[in-house]
């Protein structure tokens, strides 16, 4: 009996395996949710930033979330992901098997799961979602066919549990680059991680966007 699973759920190890070896760059990109403002700016700013440069160089982008099938279709026609920024996917998976992976092969150590009530959003989110945990922000960034260059995970703190301050996009692909060219000439790197890089996506970004 053959399992009808997308391979990010029924064997995530080998989903990122082919992935990140057949291309030249991956960027992983882990949101909240459908619901969240401060995904949405990220994801959108991400976005404008690969069609303007990344998309170019031959970035295979993906956005994932825990919200679900559901959430990732809602996030992406509302957002304009696929259509409008060049992501190549949007997927959702409420079993976090990804996550699980990530967290448990050391990938994101830090990779945060929280339940509705812990991240604050109990009463945003559709009843029945997160059925294992709301994922909360993270991401993964290979080049040079399957090395990873760059990591985040993002600090669950009070008061907004997650949501805002992410990797600026322009620093994070000068990393990415900067670890692929120094591949390319044989040489060993270190996975830089996205706490070390400039920041986006604050309270004030978003909020003055949204007045």
């Amino acid at each position: 009996m053959t399992d009808d699973k997308p391979l990010y759920v029924s064997d995530p190890e080998k989903w990122l395996k082919e992935l990140t070896e057949g291309n030249d760059f991956v960027g992983i990109v882990i949101f909240r949710g459908s619901w969240c403002k401060f995904d949405k700016h990220y994801m959108q700013k991400l976005g404008k930033y690969n069609k303007d440069v990344m998309l170019a160089a031959g970035l295979k982008l993906i956005a994932w979330t825990s919200e679900g099938a559901d959430g990732a279709k809602k996030a992406d026609e509302d957002w304009g992901l696929t259509k409008d920024y060049g992501f190549d996917q949007v997927l959702g998976d409420d079993t976090n098997a990804l996550a699980k992976y990530l967290v448990d092969d050391c990938i994101l150590e830090h990779l945060v799961t929280s339940t509705p009530e812990e991240a604050q959003v109990k009463d945003i989110i559709t009843p029945g979602s997160y059925p294992n945990g709301l994922v909360q922000p993270g991401m993964i960034w290979y080049a040079h066919h399957g090395s990873l260059v760059l990591q985040w995970e993002s600090k669950v703190e009070e008061p907004h549990f997650g949501g805002p301050t992410r990797p600026v996009p322009q620093d994070t692909w000068e990393q990415v680059m900067k670890r692929k060219h120094a591949l390319d000439k044989g040489d060993a790197i270190m996975p830089v991680h996205g706490r070390e890089l400039r920041q986006c996506t604050s309270p004030w970004d978003v909020n003055c966007i949204i007045l």
